[in-house]
């Protein structure tokens, strides 16, 4: 009789020893208010820096170009303070010139062309030994920014850092349900799917209003220096009842049925930390993402239980504070191994009152798994100016000088005049009709006429010619401060160029243009790509994946790719395959080699293999289906398969197998 070998056993022992840790792991009490009163201080201190939050309103309004629709009575009469006695007929006329808007969109499509118009988004690339393996954790993280929307969370990412130059994105290991469709519809039963949790590195845009960080160092060295980093965000009771469910499953969920009683409008003394976004529209209301259900109607009257009221008759919002801190567990009561030893944990605080989430992170890098971002970076830390802000004042200038003349046309079309309001009311004065029929009020005992009643004051027009130039200049100047041209807008640019020297002029305006890709680049996307993989490499599950880019399944064994793990290195959009690879350099040799008959002597039975790797590297995927020696054998046994059908004629004459050295005839 066979024996069993010891493998069920010893997995469960590491389930037991996996369990016991996250016993370990479990903060008591004491160390929850400890993490709670480190939170609510974090928040307090937040509070002390809020001159960069009203920088962003003030950038949103001026890139969304709004001004506000002024009250007005039902006579036409402006009600609002600075109303003058006579009301100006064409006040929705004030025109903003769209320069904000134009500087930051053309840098955010700069930078969506470098970092996020690749296929795959990052590339993997290898030595020929682990070319397989490459390809693999490529189609591996190309699925992950498939499901995670990597392309659109880094576009929205991009556009903070050209509007404030300030952005921040989460990239944290987690999971999404799928449901196996097949499963249920081959269940006449009527069974449910099934349900599996696709594990992947979500990365989220963090709306800079909302994020908390260590102000004591830049921008940029948050993740790396900064002691923690987090954000704020409003849920509904149902969005909040997923979250609370989903880490009740994970098991690392805390107080989850006192977070969901714990409503922000039953805590005392609670005051709301969440900044709204400016209201830039005259039609939607800015807070329209942040509201929920009327509880209130559907379940007037409920209560929850032990008698207390439930969260559905107060309709409350519930606030969570979501933070990574670098601390020393030792601080706060936390049973960990190496307690004093500072670690990266993070907790999420439900109404700044109930811990509801606590896990210890283990980052690439023992960074901070927020990343920011500050594109233009001169050393001046938050006070640097942004693209937005540097283009605001000519916006305004432009936006001054258009509306001098536009008020000028005004002007001469319904001129200054004087008029007596007893005699002709103001209403009838300032009527839109293009032939207005205009009552005059004279007394009878009033010696004055209908000439004494309106003076029409002469226009002038001298100073104001000139204004619509003047207005163009100004915003050529802002073209200048950032170095963005016509061409790289999309205008037509006069005057007959050759190719080469509309290339070099192109290249001249992209070298500022790619500072902020540069530092972007250091700041973000190179701690981003290590991240991905170290979640990979540590999280990771066995399975079969399909690539994304030419269809093939493969085979994932997580174990066999973190033992090539220094063999990788992935690439991006400023950091393409071919830079880091050097295939310009590869494909010039491969061109000498084939001049040189010295070269072809020494090289020539590596030629085949040479090639292949190349055409890798250049992002051709299969090439090994070309290989001379597999396509020899999958002929021979084609043919041995053939030879055993009898209605079918053999070959005339055996094939011999091509030798593995020899080179493919041209």
């Amino acid at each position: 009789m066979a024996t069993q070998t010891p493998t069920p056993a010893l997995s469960l022992d590491m389930e037991a020893n996996a369990a016991r840790i996250d016993r370990l792991f479990k903060l008591k009490l004491e160390a929850q208010k400890k993490v709670i009163d480190y939170g609510t201080k974090i928040l307090e201190k937040a509070k002390q820096f809020t001159g960069i939050y009203d920088k962003m309103d003030d950038i949103d309004i001026a890139y969304a170009r709004h001004k506000a629709i002024v009250a007005k009575s039902t006579d036409g009469i402006d009600t609002s303070p600075n109303a003058t006695a006579s009301c100006d007929i064409f006040s929705d006329d004030d025109v903003t010139p769209p320069v904000v808007v134009a500087q930051v969109d053309t840098y955010v499509a700069y930078l969506a062309e470098v970092f996020l118009s690749g296929a795959p988004l990052f590339p993997v690339l290898s030595g020929p030994a682990k070319r397989m393996d490459a390809e693999k954790l490529e189609a591996l993280v190309d699925t992950h920014a498939s499901i995670g929307g990597y392309a659109r969370q880094l576009l929205m990412f991009l556009r903070d850092g050209a509007k404030y130059n300030f952005c921040a994105l989460e990239a944290s290991w987690d999971s999404i349900s799928q449901f196996s469709v097949l499963d249920d519809i081959q269940n006449p039963r009527g069974k449910a799917a099934k349900k599996q949790e696709k594990k992947y590195t979500r990365i989220t845009r963090l709306n800079p209003r909302n994020v908390i960080w260590d102000y004591t160092v830049p921008a940029g060295d948050v993740s790396e220096h900064g002691d923690y980093a987090g954000y704020l965000e409003r849920l509904t009771r149902t969005k909040f009842k997923r979250r609370l469910n989903k880490w009740a499953a994970e098991g690392k969920g805390y107080n989850l049925e006192r977070a969901l009683l714990n409503t922000s409008t039953n805590v005392a003394g609670y005051s709301a930390n969440f900044r709204d976004d400016p209201q830039i529209s005259n039609y939607v209301p800015h807070n329209t993402r942040n509201g929920g259900i009327d509880w209130e109607a559907h379940f007037e009257g409920h209560k929850g239980r032990r008698g207390q009221p439930s969260p559905q008759v107060t309709g409350a919002i519930y606030e969570l504070f979501t933070f990574y801190a670098r601390i020393m567990p030792a601080d706060y009561a936390i049973q960990a191994p190496g307690p004093n030893t500072p670690q990266i944990w993070k907790f999420i605080i439900s109404n700044g009152s109930v811990l509801v989430y606590a896990e210890r992170v283990i980052s690439a890098y023992d960074y901070l798994p927020i990343l920011f971002g500050q594109p233009l970076e001169d050393g001046l830390g938050y006070q640097t100016q942004s693209i937005a802000e540097g283009a605001v004042p000519f916006q305004k200038a432009a936006s001054t000088l258009f509306n001098i003349r536009f008020a000028a046309a005004r002007r001469a079309v319904s001129d200054r005049a004087l008029y007596i309001p007893d005699m002709i009311k103001p209403s009838d004065i300032n009527a839109k009709a293009s032939a207005p029929k205009i009552p005059v009020s004279i007394s009878q005992l009033s010696q004055k006429g209908i000439s004494d009643a309106y003076h029409q004051i002469p226009f002038d027009m001298r100073g104001t010619e000139t204004t619509i130039q003047d207005a163009s200049l100004i915003v050529g100047f802002s073209k200048d401060l950032h170095g963005v041209n016509g061409p790289r807008q999309g205008q037509f640019q006069k005057g007959n160029k050759s190719v080469s020297e509309w290339n070099d002029t192109m290249g001249g305006s992209d070298g500022r243009m790619r500072l902020p890709a540069l530092t972007l680049e250091h700041q973000v996307f190179s701690p981003l790509k290590s991240i991905i993989t170290l979640n990979i490499f540590q999280y990771g599950e066995d399975g079969v994946v399909t690539s994304q880019v030419t269809g093939l399944d493969h085979d994932i064994k997580i174990d066999e790719l973190r033992k090539a793990a220094l063999s990788f290195k992935m690439a991006d959009g400023y950091t393409p395959r071919s830079k880091l690879a050097s295939t310009e350099i590869i494909l010039a040799g491969m061109q000498m080699i084939g001049q040189s008959e010295v070269l072809q002597q020494a090289y020539g039975q590596r030629l085949p293999g040479m090639f292949a790797h190349f055409m890798s590297l250049s992002g051709v995927k299969g090439f090994e289906e070309y290989d001379p020696q597999r396509m020899a054998q999958a002929d021979t046994m084609g043919m041995q398969g053939n030879s055993l059908q009898p209605e079918q004629p053999s070959l005339p004459g055996p094939v011999a197998p091509v030798p593995a050295n020899s080179t493919p005839p041209v």
